[in-house]
């Protein structure tokens, strides 16, 4: 309710117009209506003399240029104000890293964790989150062999996290390894995290990878119901439907897969394939 949000948080600034820090908020709601101009006109006011709040000011004129110009301009930007702050700060390093493993700049994002590794307790839980996340930028590269070390030490430190637990086990789907292990793992998972969308997919998934179609069915229309506009679930929702000869159904579910904004370029064009040539057996 962005109106009285933004109402409160006005009145707040007059009431005390020294606490800056208050126009973060502000910030926030702005950025998501798209008033860019305004969000832009409040960073502004925030020093550079504090380096977290100059840092939250940096991510979020980031955000700004993603959304108004393109991607490669936006990590342009973040990497050279990046490079300026000269930091050792843990945080700053831990979300720069996440940055650019949103960018896809798996790489940058490893070498960022590797360096954090060295300065964190190794029996820690931030330990165990930072294995688990340059253990997902490793499986990005394709390198399986490091991925699967970080994520399994990570699962040993983080007493079998199960968000941990799906990825690794998931990528092991996907890579046609140790299907009846990974499996297990996800049933462990789900037990602990009763309906999560993710967990409740990679599940469904794993079934229909030894070909126990009925339960796939179940676990896939769950995560359908839990993310209805994840266009992966979508997908295997609609491959499972196939296989249980509902070919009209599957094609229903492949053709919104088509209409969600996330789906991506290389995605779509294997799900044109399907819908004219289904998919074989």
């Amino acid at each position: 309710i962005y109106d009285k949000s933004n109402f409160y948080l006005i009145l707040s600034n007059y009431l005390n117009p020294n606490f800056k820090y208050n126009n973060t908020l502000l910030v926030e709601n702005y950025i998501d209506n798209k008033k860019y101009k305004l969000a832009d006109r409040l960073l502004k006011q925030i020093s550079k003399d504090d380096i977290i709040y100059n840092w939250y000011k940096i991510k979020k004129k980031t955000e700004i240029i993603n959304e108004l110009q393109n991607q490669d301009k936006a990590l342009s930007y973040i990497q050279n104000q990046f490079s300026l702050l000269e930091t050792d700060e843990n945080k700053i390093l831990y979300d720069m890293a996440g940055i650019y493993k949103n960018f896809k700049k798996y790489d940058s994002a490893i070498e960022l964790y590797t360096y954090l590794l060295k300065s964190i307790n190794p029996e820690s839980e931030a330990y165990a989150d930072i294995l688990y996340r340059r253990g997902g930028s490793y499986e990005r590269t394709k390198d399986f062999s490091s991925a699967d070390k970080d994520l399994l030490k990570s699962l040993k430190i983080s007493n079998k996290n199960p968000y941990v637990t799906n990825y690794l086990a998931y990528s092991w789907l996907e890579r046609n390894y140790n299907i009846d292990q990974a499996l297990n793992m996800l049933k462990e998972a789900n037990k602990s995290k009763k309906d999560d969308p993710y967990i409740t997919d990679s599940l469904g998934w794993g079934y229909f990878l030894i070909k126990e179609y009925v339960l796939a069915e179940k676990h896939l229309r769950r995560a359908v119901e839990l993310m209805p506009y994840d266009p992966i679930v979508n997908d295997h929702y609609g491959d499972i439907l196939w296989m249980l000869k509902r070919k009209v159904q599957a094609r229903y579910f492949w053709k919104s897969v088509l209409t969600l904004e996330e789906t991506s370029e290389e995605m779509r064009k294997k799900i044109k394939n399907k819908i004219i040539f289904g998919i074989n057996s």
